[in-house]
């Protein structure tokens, strides 16, 4: 075989491989945040690999894998039934991927040990959240938001 020629067919394989890789984790991404929308529990933690790190500023330490994920929705989704999140923009680097979102909805059933007074408000944050993917599963997320505007939202600082 011509060498000049082996060397095109490999390149194209390895740059096809890393668009391929980049086009799944995109994909990966695309599908968690319908997951979200559609409040589907078991697809998010699908989504996860078995010893994957999640971290959030309103939880002690982290979550760990699907069975974290799985803990920290059904809560959310019984608290705000009609939670909503929506991509504002995705930056991918390598493993990782940033993306910035929004969420929000109605406080409608707060946990136990919450103020009654939450019942009922709304609330929508501005959220940073920091994935890393390796063979198309999430292994690691951090996610960032203000949790004084949270609490701002739901009635908080008018109680104290």
């Amino acid at each position: 075989m011509n060498r000049p020629l082996s060397n095109c067919i490999i390149l194209f394989f390895l740059i096809s491989s890393v668009q391929f890789a980049k086009a799944q984790t995109t994909d990966l991404i695309t599908e968690h945040f319908k997951l979200l929308n559609s409040h589907d529990i078991k697809g998010l933690a699908n989504e996860y690999a078995i010893d994957a790190m999640i971290y959030s500023p309103n939880w002690e330490g982290p979550k760990i894998g699907p069975s974290g994920i799985s803990e920290v929705y059904t809560r959310y989704y019984k608290t705000t039934p009609d939670l909503a999140y929506t991509v504002t923009n995705t930056i991918k680097s390598g493993d990782n991927v940033i993306v910035q979102y929004s969420w929000g909805g109605t406080m409608a059933k707060p946990e136990a040990g919450e103020p009654a007074y939450m019942e009922g408000k709304k609330y929508t944050l501005k959220c940073c959240v920091v994935f890393v993917i390796v063979n198309n599963k999430i292994i690691k997320e951090t996610n960032y938001f203000d949790q004084v505007a949270y609490l701002k939202q739901v009635g908080f600082f008018d109680q104290h």
